[in-house]
This record gives C-alpha cells, sequence and structure tokens, in this order.
C-alpha cells in the first residue's frame, strides 16, 4: 500500500494503493498517486499532513496545483461563488472566479469548468449566495411546503445522491428529515425539479403532485399574493407556466 495524507481544508485521508491510483480529496486541495511505485503528492504544503511515510521512497512533491488535473476532478455536488464566515455569518469573496466546494473549501475549478447537469441557483440555504448544483445522480427527492401567504419562499426540496430520503419523529414530536445532501428553498425549486428530471432516471410524480398540491391550496386561500405574484394571469398548471418562463430566459 503506498503512503497516505490528511487534507487540512477538508479531513479527507487519501491513500494510492498502485501505480497511476490518483487520488484527490473532495475540495480539490490535494491529491496523491503513485502506489509503492513511487510517491507524488500536490497542494499547498501547509494544507497537507503526512501520516504514514516511507523515507527510503522517491518522492515526487508538486506543491502546486495542477489545474488541469483538478478540472477534471468536479467531485463535489454543489459549489458556490464566494462562502460565508460561520461565526459572524458574513459573505465573503464572492467577486473570486474560482468556486468554493460545499461553501467552505476554495478550489481551482471556475463556473466554466463545470459540467452541463450543474445547475445555477440562488437560495437561502447557501446563504444567497451564486450556487451551482449537480442534477444528475440524483437517487432520491423529497418535498415539504408551508401553507403560507409565499409560494415557494418556505418550502423545501430535498435532494440525496446516495440514500433514500426519510422523515421520522424528532425528540421533542417535530418533523425532521434525514439522509439527505442537498435542500433548496425558495423560486429555483421547480427549475432545479426540471434539471433533475432531465439529468437523472428517477420518478417525481410524488413531488410534483406535493407542488400541485401547494399551489392550489395558495391560488384558493391567498388570492392576493397569488394575483400579485402572477399580476392578474390566470395559472391553470404551474410547471407549464414555469417551463416556458424558463424557456424565454434560455434557462431551458
Amino acid at each position: 500500500m503506498g503512503e497516505r495524507i490528511r487534507c487540512r481544508k477538508c479531513g479527507d485521508i487519501l491513500q494510492s494503493k498502485y501505480r497511476h491510483d490518483f487520488q484527490m480529496c473532495k475540495c480539490g486541495s490535494c491529491y496523491i498517486d503513485g502506489g509503492d511505485d513511487y510517491c507524488r503528492v500536490g497542494g499547498e504544503k501547509e494544507d497537507i499532513e503526512w501520516i504514514d511515510r516511507n523515507d527510503g521512497k522517491q518522492f515526487k512533491y508538486l506543491f502546486d496545483y495542477c489545474e488541469e488535473i483538478i478540472n477534471k476532478k468536479i467531485m463535489s455536488n454543489w459549489y458556490t461563488r464566494g462562502s460565508v464566515e460561520r461565526k459572524t455569518w458574513k459573505l465573503e469573496d464572492q467577486e473570486n472566479e474560482f468556486l468554493y466546494s460545499e461553501g467552505k473549501y476554495i478550489t481551482k475549478i471556475k463556473e466554466i469548468d463545470l459540467p452541463k447537469d450543474y445547475i445555477k441557483i440562488r437560495s437561502r440555504t447557501i446563504w444567497y449566495l451564486t450556487g451551482y448544483l449537480r442534477t444528475s445522480g440524483v437517487k432520491d427527492l423529497y418535498y415539504t411546503y408551508i401553507k403560507e401567504n409565499h409560494l415557494f419562499k418556505d418550502d423545501y426540496l430535498y435532494i440525496s445522491y446516495d440514500k433514500k430520503i426519510e422523515e421520522i419523529k424528532g425528540e421533542y414530536g417535530n418533523d425532521e428529515v434525514r439522509y439527505f445532501d442537498f435542500l433548496i428553498s425558495g423560486g429555483d425549486i421547480i427549475k432545479v425539479l426540471f434539471a433533475i428530471e432531465k439529468n437523472s432516471d428517477i420518478d417525481t410524480t410524488e413531488i410534483r403532485n406535493k407542488i400541485k398540491e401547494k399551489f392550489e391550496w395558495w391560488k384558493t386561500n391567498e388570492q392576493n399574493d397569488y394575483r400579485r405574484s402572477f399580476r392578474g394571469k390566470e395559472i391553470e398548471d404551474i410547471f407549464e407556466y414555469y417551463e416556458k418562463t424558463l424557456y424565454k430566459k434560455g434557462e431551458q
């Protein structure tokens, strides 16, 4: 087996087990390659912690960021333009063209490097930063809504890439959703749903029925907000309306 390193940014432990077994951490800050034949390590020195090291082996340290390799290793399900400082909740670095993995870890990935299955979003769940969400490989979806005067503001679409999402009763009898990887709220919910339907093999009938249910309730019980939101226009099918709107914007 090859040497092991730990990324000090995201905590991933990496080990290359054989020649050309290239391994990169989830935040894209460092990598290791070579297995037992050699050891090639890349990243910034301050980001790398050695766990196992054979000092008798020939090492090749590439303490620079290999952009060509990184661009081919897009591993996060979502990225943001900028990050948030967790203690003060202050938004930072939003003008930086390099994206943050999961809103935390700076990468050398730019918007132009992302595959077509990533969709641009804005949501309260990512602090209203510009985000990019992977819509392929989705395994399960779950939707919750609140009966209020806003259509999607406090509704949530939960997304899982590897497990079935569950809703359970919490310690105090409240409903809790678990086993999800990302959740989005607000006006981009249907746009994300459309993209998932296009790029993932998943049945969204139940999600569509819940969204339609919320829309019909809101249309009937919050008529002033409904008329104001659609400027007096009668909307029969909320999905058809969004499809036409996104098509006009060039987002479909």
